[in-house]
Order: C-alpha cells, then sequence, then structure tokens
C-alpha cells in the first residue's frame, strides 16, 4: 500500500516559509500563470526583447504613456525613448539628449492653458515640453518633434538621486530630498511645498483617496523609512509611518496600500495605524520607485539579490475577494532566461495592457542596457517547486515511489517533466536541473520529458528513499500552447512508517 499525497491547488503563490503555508502555496516558481479561472498550473507569457544596445545606451528609470499615444522612456544617461506604433510590435527610437544629464523622475501634466506638457527632472532642473493641447474642449493636435524642450525650465532644490514625480491633489508632485515641490494647475511652481524634515528623503509617490502618499529612506544608516501622508496646499505632512525597514523604495495602491522597502526582497502593507510585512523574497532584492498594475496584481521589477536566476518581474496580490493574496515571480527577462545577470531593473510599466521593463546587465566588464515587452503569442518555460515534505515522518526514511500528473489534454509539442530532490541536497543530481535536483523518468522508460498529445495523464519514477523530499515541475510550451496540470499525487510506500 501507498499513501497519497496531493496537489491540487496554486492559488497562493510562493508561501513565507520553506515547509509549510496556505493551501496552494508552493516554495518557488517563474513563468507560471495562476490567475486563471481554473486552479490550475500552466505557462505564463513570455518576455520578448524589443531593444538592446543598439538602440538603448542608458538605463530608463521612469516611462510615461502620452496623450499622443506613445510612451516616453526616461535614462540614467539623459536619452529619452519614444516607444511608438503597433502596441504589439512598438518601434523604440532614441528621440531626445538632455545635456544635464541623468533623468530622475518623469510625468505628464496639463495646464490651465489647455497644454499636455511633458515634465522631466535631472539632477537639480525640471525640464518640459509640449505634447498636445485643447482649445474650448476641441483636441487640436500634437507638436512636432522636440526642439521645443526647455531643459531648465525650472530649478529644483535639491541635487538627490531622486525626483520621483505623481500627478496627485490636483497638482503635479516631484520628489525634492526632503521636500516636495508642486507644479500647479496655473503653471506655478514651489521647489519646497512640503518638509519631511531633515535626514529623511523623498523617493517613491502614490495617490489615495484625497492624499499624496510619500515613501521616504534615511539618509543615515539607520534601518528605518517611513511613509507619510499629505494634502497639496497644507503647511505639513498629516500622518506618519514608520517601516522597520531600511527606506521604502516603491509605492502602489492595489486593494491595499502596498510598498517595497529594504533591500531583502520584503514587501509590506500599511494602512498608517498597522505596517505588517506581507513576503519576501528568500534571497533578497530590491525594486525602482517605477512599478505599476495589471489585472489588479501589483507589479515589482525586483533586482538586487544574492541569486541572479531570480530577478524578475514579481506580482502581489489577488485577482478575486475568495482567492488568497499570492506573489509569484511572473515574468523573467530574456536575459535571465538566456544566462545573463541582470543587474538591475529600471522600471517596469503597462501600455496598451502589455508589461514593459528596462534591464541593465553586469556581465564582467560589460554593460548592456535594453527594453522587454510581455509578448501575447509566445508562451515562457515554467518551473514550480514544491514545498519541503516529510509526510509527517521527520525522523524516518521513506521511498517515494511514483509521481502522477493529471492534466487537460496536451498540446502538441509541449511538455512535462518532473524533478525530485532528496534532503535538501545542493549537490549531485543532473546539472542542467539546478543544485541537488534530479530529472525523473517517465514510467515507460522513455525519458524525462512527457509530451504525448493529447494525453491527459503523466506518471514518473521517483524511487528513493529520503526523511525529506522536495517535488518540481518544469513546463515547456509550443508557441501559444502550454501544458495545464489540474493535479499532482505522489506516492509514499506506507511500509515506512512500520519502522
Amino acid at each position: 500500500m501507498s499513501i497519497p499525497y496531493i496537489k491540487d491547488s496554486w492559488r497562493a503563490g510562493i508561501s513565507d516559509e520553506y515547509t509549510r503555508g496556505v493551501r496552494g502555496s508552493f516554495k518557488y516558481a517563474y513563468g507560471v500563470d495562476i490567475n486563471k479561472r481554473r486552479d490550475s498550473l500552466s505557462c505564463n507569457w513570455a518576455m520578448s526583447n524589443i531593444a538592446n544596445s543598439s538602440v538603448v545606451t542608458d538605463l530608463p528609470r521612469f516611462a510615461v504613456t502620452s496623450v499622443d499615444g506613445s510612451t516616453y522612456a526616461f535614462g540614467s544617461g539623459g536619452k529619452i525613448y519614444s516607444i511608438a506604433g503597433d502596441p504589439k510590435d512598438p518601434v523604440i527610437s532614441n528621440i531626445y539628449t538632455d545635456t544635464n544629464g541623468e533623468i530622475r523622475g518623469a510625468a505628464e501634466w496639463e495646464g490651465s492653458d489647455g497644454i499636455n506638457y511633458m515634465y522631466w527632472a535631472t539632477a537639480t532642473s525640471i525640464a518640459r515640453k509640449k505634447m498636445r493641447y485643447k482649445s474650448n474642449g476641441i483636441d487640436n493636435g500634437g507638436f512636432a518633434g522636440w526642439t521645443d524642450a526647455t531643459i531648465n525650465y525650472k530649478t529644483l532644490l535639491d541635487n538627490h538621486q531622486w525626483h520621483t514625480m505623481k500627478i496627485a491633489n490636483g497638482s503635479l508632485v516631484i520628489a525634492n530630498g526632503n521636500y516636495l515641490a508642486t507644479i500647479d494647475y496655473d503653471g506655478s511652481f514651489n521647489p519646497a511645498a512640503m518638509n519631511i524634515r531633515p535626514g529623511n528623503s523623498v523617493k517613491c509617490l502614490e495617490e489615495r483617496d484625497d492624499y499624496i502618499i510619500v515613501g521616504s529612506t534615511r539618509d543615515d544608516e539607520s534601518e528605518e523609512g517611513y511613509i507619510w501622508t499629505w494634502i497639496v496646499g497644507d503647511a505639513s505632512w498629516v500622518q506618519k509611518k514608520k517601516i522597520p525597514v531600511k527606506g521604502v523604495n516603491a509605492l502602489i495602491d492595489t486593494e491595499r496600500l502596498l510598498m517595497q522597502g529594504g533591500a531583502e526582497g520584503e514587501l509590506f502593507y500599511s494602512d498608517f495605524q498597522n505596517a505588517a510585512p506581507l513576503n519576501s523574497i528568500d534571497t533578497g532584492g530590491k525594486c525602482n520607485p517605477r512599478v505599476d498594475i495589471l489585472n489588479d496584481l501589483a507589479l515589482f521589477g525586483m533586482h538586487g539579490g544574492t541569486n541572479a536566476e531570480r530577478v524578475g518581474i514579481y506580482s502581489y496580490g489577488r485577482r478575486m475577494l475568495n482567492r488568497p493574496f499570492a506573489m509569484n515571480n511572473q515574468f523573467r527577462l530574456t536575459r535571465t532566461v538566456a544566462g545573463s545577470t541582470v543587474g538591475e531593473i529600471g522600471a517596469v510599466w503597462v501600455a496598451s495592457s502589455a508589461i514593459f521593463a528596462s534591464w541593465l546587465t553586469l556581465d564582467g566588464s560589460t554593460t548592456e542596457y535594453g527594453i522587454d515587452m510581455a509578448s501575447s503569442s509566445t508562451r515562457a518555460t515554467a518551473r514550480l517547486e514544491g514545498l519541503e515534505f516529510t509526510g509527517g515522518q521527520p525522523h524516518l526514511k521513506k521511498l517515494y515511489e511514483t509521481e502522477k500528473i493529471i492534466c487537460e489534454p496536451l498540446p502538441a509539442s509541449t511538455g512535462i517533466s518532473l524533478l525530485y530532490k532528496k534532503d535538501r541536497n545542493t549537490t549531485g543530481g543532473d546539472s542542467s536541473a539546478g543544485a541537488g535536483w534530479t530529472y525523473a523518468k517517465i514510467a515507460d522508460g522513455t525519458g524525462t520529458t512527457y509530451s504525448v498529445t493529447d494525453s491527459t495523464e503523466a506518471e514518473f519514477i521517483v524511487g528513493q528513499r529520503a526523511k525529506e523530499f522536495e517535488i518540481a515541475v518544469e513546463l515547456t510550451p509550443s508557441g501559444s500552447d502550454t501544458p495545464e496540470i489540474t493535479g499532482m499525487v505522489g506516492y509514499i510506500n506506507e511500509s515506512t512508517s512500520k519502522y
């Protein structure tokens, strides 16, 4: 007799523990879609590279979708790139260079003159360019070219790393060191509209209800950050809440007010009465202020941890009320898939319902820049690693016999592979599977990847004894087709319990 170990839910995403979690959680995954109406495991869409260093020569950390129909990305060397044309096959070009250098914030804002201006900030200056204008409610079109850009339109107070911008509370609000600067509807500029006190520096901004939400870092080495609320026009901030992590890197308001703080991959929630850590990436990491939302899920470009393979666009949230909140590495960048080290994800943004991300790689002495976009026609190779489990008997070695996978009819040229790890080994196994992992054989002995078209069951032989096991699956897509697993059943030999 054998004891079944059943897995039939993946809704809960990456667990905050290695050995347990709420129903539907797992230890780690990448490239999986867990947010469909059916609770099943399938491949998400792949990222495709739409621009590399032949076009993008610095790192965009901000992107703005304009009323003229294009998106503009603003680079660390002063370059401005347009992303225009067919939303499924956009064209990227370098259209302007700000000679003041690194661009540290950007937004588009319509003034009382009916003109939409693109604003961006360098170290100590605010620049602007006319984009489109209206008169008496009539759209009069755009302004051709960028020769009308004014690069020293206004002067900021503080030469700070971040001049993040946000339209909020009826004004354009700009991070300015320990101040907030504003540009009002009538065009009036105030470089120091609000002060969050010396020692704190504004890094990220968000709007919620009638408030502007401010995320700050400390200028010293203390392990703390703060969030603040402010109403434009008030002499001071309204609320302040300490977040026990070294600085708030990004804010985003979805179903909850979410933030990413510090460099240990942590996500937080706060309602200004309470602050709670939600989950974290076990190998650490952080993101930049430009984050976004797609299908009710917050998207963070996480980089900088101890494992370069875990860099990616992580989502957090839930699609429906009755589902659990879940964290998932939804999208790996093209250079990560290719084996390069992505040193930084500059920005993540959504335009025309597509996800974009800018990146730089650091391979030896070579730095490369680029922009990726989520495909709508090609799926990503996916992998999910289950929680560590002992079968309720951590002191005994168990014989893990077989694993049966139940799936929707398998599309042609797609495949499913099963992997296992014993006793948390980090050596041995198959070199192509990852440290300590081994590919299981298909029950009929035909190999390690099951790819029988229209089949709905696959059985793999594990046949190994250990006190603790981990089981993983890899899904191989074909074009837009993906395997879709609906259940997994592992069988542990019952005789173990007699010893």
